[in-house]
């Protein structure tokens, strides 16, 4: 698995927590915390602050995907100010639910639409909610979000004929999987460990993967040769992989 980090902060909604086709068989104290987490987002689908702050103690922990916490007046701001249409989300899925006694964790994942003016931005969120039962009622009391890293970029048309430069063994620190790179039918794969990506072009020498938000220049000797590559990460940061073989 790659490096990676995430930098645009999300306030984001859900009218609904899974389509009821795709719902795995539930405990009843399982639903229960489903039918809770889905009032209180039709209640902020609907944009009702006061129904949706019955669902939330007053105190609740909201952390985002750059490890920044909120206060409750944010995302209860976004709840009476931010039109749905600026701020929405769908296709929730991939959920899982664990009660332990008055405390439970739901966590799922969805697909965040943001819009600025003419553009839409789309994200993939991963969301973790903590609920407790004080009274026989469930409460909100934290919720956080993180971005799943989706590359978005477009690949180039490069001469492919290059890729052979580029085969052979890596590594970015002696003890983990050696990274093998190969020509498929033209294209760059990546294999390490069971992770197998395709490397896009950016450029002759430049890639990316669609898993991550960083980018890998090749680098030469000066003979020519391959030596390795720079993986660069979204934030500047560097990490030199070494060709091996």
């Amino acid at each position: 698995m790659r490096y990676s980090t995430c930098a645009v902060v999300v306030l984001c909604f859900f009218a609904s927590v899974a389509h009821a086709a795709d719902q795995p068989k539930l405990t009843p104290a399982e639903q229960e915390i489903l039918n809770v987490s889905k009032a209180r987002m039709d209640a902020s689908n609907r944009r009702d602050p006061v129904a949706w702050s019955r669902y939330v103690v007053e105190d609740c922990i909201f952390s985002d995907e750059n490890g920044v916490r909120h206060p409750k007046t944010d995302p209860l701001n976004v709840v009476s100010k931010v039109p749905p249409e600026y701020d929405h989300s769908e296709n929730p899925r991939d959920y899982s639910v664990h009660v332990y006694g008055s405390t439970a964790v739901l966590n799922y994942r969805a697909t965040v639409h943001e819009q600025f003016n003419d553009t839409d931005i789309v994200s993939e969120m991963r969301m973790t909610e903590t609920y407790i039962k004080p009274n026989g009622f469930w409460l909100l009391i934290a919720r956080h979000w993180g971005r799943i890293p989706v590359n978005l970029r477009k690949p180039i048309a490069v001469d492919t004929s290059i890729y052979k430069d580029y085969v052979g063994q890596y590594v970015w620190r002696p003890l983990d999987d050696v990274e093998t790179l190969s020509v498929k039918d033209g294209r760059l794969w990546s294999q390490s460990g069971k992770d197998e990506d395709e490397y896009l072009p950016l450029g002759a020498e430049t890639f990316f993967i669609r898993s991550d938000l960083g980018s890998m220049t090749f680098s030469r000797d000066a003979q020519g040769h391959v030596t390795g590559y720079t993986y660069l990460g979204p934030d500047g940061q560097e990490v030199h992989a070494k060709k091996i073989k």
